[in-house]
């Protein structure tokens, strides 16, 4: 009876060994499992599209706005519309061909002409928040003519009157390759036509210095 009762005592004992590693070994694997399952879930996760770099980035350099000019304020009589639609084309030619300056470091540009083909100056002005107010010449066989443009959302408009102090037809605007002084002459009529006009620069008026973003009669 002794032996009976030691056997049966023996028995139970390795029993309950031997299920308890096995509860503790499926609790283990349900652990990683759940682990895996964490791990998975995050990889799943999808990440942010990123923006492109400079997608919001206005021009910057005297070419980046030479690029964008449009026919409005300076045509280039090369250009084929048929098969250079944004008259890219045309516009390298022209770069190859009649430049004459191009500063990029005092944001300036100047470019060459010939019978058909008017001349260009252009000059920059950065404003306090980072945007530019550009100044504009073009010059042909009988026309002069001067603008202060403003590049915006892909648009330009010509704001001469409400940045320029008592801005003219009748001045004459001598763009700076160097500083930020543009100097104003009287615009002398040399010849006059129903349809044209023939003009130099005349008298000195008086020097439009660039302060603070806008322009300051001197």
């Amino acid at each position: 009876m002794k032996m009976i009762t030691l056997f049966l005592a023996s028995f139970l004992g390795f029993y309950a060994c031997g299920t308890a590693p096995a509860s503790s070994n499926a609790s283990t694997s349900e652990n990683k499992a759940s682990s895996a399952n964490g791990a998975g879930s995050a990889a799943a996760a999808p990440s942010p599209t990123p923006k492109p770099a400079g997608a919001n980035d206005g021009p910057k350099t005297i070419r980046d706005f030479f690029t964008l000019l449009p026919d409005k304020y300076f045509t280039l009589e090369g250009c084929m519309r048929e098969s250079d639609k944004d008259c890219s084309k045309a516009r390298a030619e022209y770069l190859k061909t009649y430049t004459e300056v191009e500063d990029t470091a005092n944001g300036y540009f100047k470019g060459g002409c010939d019978g058909a083909q008017s001349c260009i100056e252009m000059a920059i002005f950065k404003r306090p928040d980072g945007t530019y107010l550009v100044g504009l010449a073009t010059s042909g066989e009988m026309m002069n003519d001067f603008y202060f443009l403003d590049y915006k959302d892909g648009k330009w408009s010509d704001i001469s009157s409400t940045v320029v102090p008592e801005f003219s037809k009748k001045n004459w605007y001598e763009l700076p390759r160097v500083g930020t002084t543009v100097k104003v002459f009287a615009k002398k009529i040399v010849e006059q036509g129903t349809d044209y006009e023939v003009s130099e620069k005349g008298k000195k008026l008086y020097d439009l210095e660039w302060s603070g973003g806008r322009f300051v009669k001197k």
